[in-house]
Formats: C-alpha cells, structure tokens, sequence
C-alpha cells in the first residue's frame, strides 16, 4: 500500500523539483544582469594615471531623473555612480561637482561634465526584462579643476566596470618648481 502511495507522489515530487530549479535558473539570471548604471573613477591627470580620492564636494545632476543631489559632504570619494535618463531613443545629462573645500569652496569653484548619448534598449529574458546600452556620442568637461572626462569603452552597459574616467589636474613637485 505504502509503495502504490509512493508511485502516485513521486511525479509530483520530481515536477515540484524540476519547478524549483526552473524559479532559481530565471532569477540567477537576473542578478547576473546587473544595472546600466555608470560607475565612474576619479584619476591622476598624469603621464601615468593613479586613482585619486576627491574629498568635501557636492555633486549633483542637471537634467537628470530627480535633478538630485548625489554626493554632498567631507566624504572621501574614489568613484560615484551617474544615472542617465533612459527615456527617449538619445539624451543629454550633464554633472556638476562643486568643491567645498579651502579657496575653491570660497569662490565657489564648480566643474560640469556633460554627457551626450544614444539609447539602445536590449531584450535580456522573459524573466530579467530589458537592459540598456548607453553609446556615448559626446564626453566633454568644463576645466577648474577637471582635465579631461573619458569613456574608455566608448558605450557602458550592464558589465560592473568603471565606465567613466575622470581625470583631475594635480600639483606635482615640477609643478612647484616652476
């Protein structure tokens, strides 16, 4: 009798297993696909770049989701995460980061970055939805305290890498020789 009971039971215990190993496939999947959201890094404006920390700024977005505040404290920072609009089929989104710290937050000495880009959306799964690749069509900087702004990949996806260089002009000791 018992067996008769097991022979019943046992297509539903294997299809019960097999549904749970479908559920944990579908949602491994999606934390592999991670967000489109750009990680940039603070570098050495140098022959040889090293990351940077940049302390007591504010950075904030302009034309963004929110127009937020994004950074606003003494923190020490090596990189921060830039959301870009995802509405439309191209946009534009530019950064300011204002230092707050000694002569530069007194005068209130202020760098934008702005970010031109081409909106490519791409079809992951049923279960992850849609992700987005972002090709940057124009990377440019205003130059306080900023020397130039780089996409090394020239697009940034759903891959967790630094997408965004931001290299700040250091003084160096041939700087305060001459």
């Amino acid at each position: 009798m018992v067996t008769v009971i097991l022979r019943r039971l046992l297509p539903y215990a294997l299809g019960g297993a097999m549904l749970a190993g479908i559920i944990a496939c579908n949602s491994d999947e999606c934390y592999d696909n991670r967000s489109s959201l750009p990680l940039a890094g603070f570098y050495t404006a140098t022959e040889t770049p090293q990351a940077v920390s940049i302390d007591s700024v504010s950075i904030y977005a302009i034309g963004a989701p929110g127009d937020s505040i994004l950074h606003d404290s003494v923190r020490t920072l090596t990189q921060t995460y830039l959301p870009l609009r995802i509405d439309g089929t191209s946009s534009h989104v530019s950064y300011v980061i204002r230092y707050l710290q000694g002569a530069l937050g007194r005068l209130r000495i202020a760098d934008t970055i702005s970010i031109s880009y081409d909106i490519e959306p791409q079809f992951v799964s049923a279960a992850c939805g849609v992700s987005y690749i972002f090709r940057i069509k124009d990377l440019t900087t205003t130059h306080y305290c900023i020397d130039s702004v780089t996409c090394p990949r020239g697009y940034i996806d759903n891959v967790a890498v630094e997408n965004i260089h931001i290299y700040f002009r250091v003084n160096t000791d041939e700087d305060e020789t001459t």
